[in-house]
């Protein structure tokens, strides 16, 4: 356009006010837009979270319910997405009148921080899954309302879990949630976590893998001894699993005359405070000799510093103590994956006399079943290692048609697999129509822990379905949950389900487990640490089952 030649569009904005206001309206939106979206294109966030949840800790992990399964961490495992799109897409599939549970964990788990690996997740999810897939498709345990499944994430090390118990409570009326299951490892976040929601949200918690003996006591308790009201959990207390691991060391041949307790003192963490200490007492015989070595854990660790490196310099230093007590047998009362820094120190470090070391670990073992240095020091000879299982796929033999506690196994494998029962040969009945079934791997069955995780969601299913309230009544369910014993046991994976005043499971067996070099996992004998076998629902004018 030639000089001094004005443009006749800019000459009819300003002849009308209110279209030029109109249009610099526009031209800022535009730009304001424009640049907003260009930042957020060249500096995309770190993480974006979904309904329910919000972005906390470093590395930073979306913390709370997870309403939209969507991923927890940027850069989520595969087979972390598949599980929780498997979540959502069960989810909407149930209709009309629903009840929710909740399982709760650590969902973003950091590597050499953590002493729980996704691998050890995936199971979890899996039995919680399986649960509600029997309580929407089969007449194992009712069949209204329908159930949905929730994940809530308290985040690294456990240290988001009031973000979690906030995430809960903000949609408990909203998702109709009767209940949280899981909380992991037996710690004081998670402890705190409990107590939280039996006080806000007066609504059953169920662990199912947290054994820790003062976990079901209230924090805010000065004396430690008040119950937390609405906790209840499916496996036995750490008392039972060093009462069942003395019971197998008194059974060994020759017989075991020297036993070190190697006790992890890291504070805050009830699972090895009280395994050390019933491990210091249990262990306690005529003509044997205890020995109690310690060590000290990482409460946190710096960023760059790895939790195994930590361990490795104490238990180097440990070599030449347990050499000199010349144990037959080692208590290892510390966390699983802290079981291969010190099996590589004693394999590795130089030899003192002893040619084979026997390793009794707690459940915790479980988190060590794909530990490469555990594997590689079981492959060497030099260690076995068994340890005291909460459960266990192979616990009931394979004599068909077996126990009443046998059959339940059968069915929620055959759930788990999507594979016909292993006894009759037949394909799960359903009460839905074109059902599709799950097919999750057996071999997922090994550490127990999808077995305790469909145990917890089925006690929380069972109590939700007999509440005729419609979760109207706060603490009706815990109620409910408490008339689960004697006649009215649940059936379970891991065993009969029946609860005591305490909250605690009672008649539970104890499996005793031994590690293969290639990770696979055998029963090696059955233990009944607080009662005779508990195997079937007790006859008519019989005893047969604890609390009778």
């Amino acid at each position: 356009m030639p000089a001094g030649v004005r443009n006749p569009r800019l000459g009819r904005l300003r002849r009308h006010p209110v279209l030029s206001l109109a249009a610099a309206l526009l031209l800022l939106a535009g730009a304001v837009f424009g640049g907003a979206w260009g930042y957020r294109v060249l500096f995309p966030p770190d993480l974006s979270c979904g309904a329910g949840m919000t972005a906390a800790g470093k590395p930073a992990a979306c913390v709370g319910v997870n309403l939209d399964s969507t991923p927890f961490t940027k850069g989520e495992p595969e087979r972390m997405r598949k599980l929780e799109d498997a979540v959502r897409t069960a989810n909407q599939a149930v209709k009309g009148n629903t009840t929710s549970v909740v399982l709760m964990l650590n969902f973003s788990p950091v590597e050499d921080v953590d002493t729980l690996t996704y691998e050890s997740l995936y199971p979890n999810i899996e039995g919680a899954m399986t649960a509600v897939w029997r309580a929407n498709n089969t007449a194992a345990y009712g069949s209204t309302p329908g159930v949905k499944l929730y994940l809530a994430n308290m985040g690294s090390q456990y240290g988001s879990w009031q973000q979690a118990v906030a995430g809960i409570g903000k949609y408990a009326e909203a998702e109709h949630i009767s209940a949280v299951v899981g909380l992991g490892q037996s710690t004081e976040q998670t402890r705190q976590a409990a107590a939280a929601i039996s006080a806000q949200l007066h609504i059953p918690v169920i662990g199912s893998t947290v054994t820790g003996n003062s976990m079901n006591v209230d924090p805010s308790d000065p004396a430690g001894k008040r119950p937390i009201p609405d906790m209840f959990r499916v496996s036995p207390t750490n008392s039972d699993s060093v009462i069942a691991a003395a019971q197998y060391v008194t059974g060994l041949r020759p017989a075991v005359t020297s036993l070190a307790v190697v006790a992890d003192s890291v504070a805050g963490d009830d699972y090895t405070a009280t395994l050390a200490a019933e491990a210091k007492t249990r262990f306690q015989a005529p003509d044997r000799t205890v020995t109690v070595l310690p060590y000290t854990s990482p409460r946190s660790l710096p960023s760059g510093a790895g939790r195994q490196d930590y361990l490795v310099q104490q238990f180097n230093l440990m070599h030449a103590n347990l050499c000199q007590a010349a144990p037959s047998v080692v208590y290892f009362a510390g966390r699983g994956r802290d079981l291969g820094a010190f099996v590589q120190n004693w394999v590795q470090g130089s030899p003192c006399g002893t040619a084979q070391l026997r390793i009794v670990v707690g459940d915790d073992a479980s988190e060590a079943i794909r530990d490469d240095a555990v594997l590689k020091g079981v492959a060497s000879g030099r260690v076995t290692v068994v340890y005291t299982a909460l459960a266990s796929p192979d616990e009931w033999g394979t004599e068909c048609p077996g126990s009443d506690a046998k059959r339940n196994y059968d069915q929620f494998w055959s759930a788990f697999t999507g594979r016909p029962d292993p006894c009759t040969k037949q394909p799960l009945a359903t009460t839905q129509s074109g059902a599709q079934p799950l097919s999750f791997d057996p071999a997922d069955l090994a550490s127990g822990q999808a077995m305790l995780s469909h145990d917890a969601a089925v006690a929380a299913i069972s109590a939700a379905r007999h509440d005729e309230a419609g979760l109207r009544n706060p603490g009706l369910e815990t109620g409910i949950l408490h008339q689960f014993y004697c006649a009215q046991m649940l059936p379970g994976a891991s065993g009969w389900l029946s609860f005591g005043a305490d909250g605690n499971p009672v008649g539970k067996p104890t499996p005793i487990v031994q590690l293969g070099p290639d990770g696979a996992t055998k029963t090696v004998t059955l233990t009944w640490p607080g009662s005779a076998p508990n195997l079937s629902l007790p006859q008519r004018g019989g005893t047969g089952a604890p609390g009778c």
